[in-house]
């Protein structure tokens, strides 16, 4: 289905496997250190992406700021609703907790930017 979708995904079994094996772009610097189980789809171009972790403190070096987008994909959970109008905002990546651990995104302001671009 991801060639489909035009999309890759990787999973990990904690965070030194994804910093081994992260595709595309640098492994986002969030993801926290005792995170397990993070899951990553993002398109092709890397102009979008949705990661998902389990377990895991709060992501470091973030602050809360008022939400700017909503994930591309929502293979790994949906927000629910109301939707969250503060998220952490986790340069270049927004990032919400959730009941299993964390939920991050990044979308594209400009045409075919990548996380790369913003850090």
């Amino acid at each position: 289905m991801d060639v489909l979708e035009k999309v890759h995904s990787e999973e990990f079994v904690d965070r030194a496997a994804a910093e081994k094996g992260w595709v595309g772009v640098a492994m986002p610097e969030w993801i926290p250190a005792d995170a397990t189980k993070i899951k990553n789809t993002a398109t092709n171009n890397e102009t979008n992406s949705v990661i998902a972790v389990e377990g895991g403190s709060a992501p470091e070096g973030c602050e809360k700021k008022e939400r700017l987008a909503l994930p591309f994909d929502d293979r790994y959970g949906e927000l629910g609703e109301p939707l969250p109008s503060t998220v952490f905002a986790c340069e270049p990546y927004e990032v919400v907790q959730t009941e299993t651990g964390w939920l991050g995104w990044f979308n594209a302001r400009e045409e075919n930017q990548t996380p790369d671009d913003l850090r």
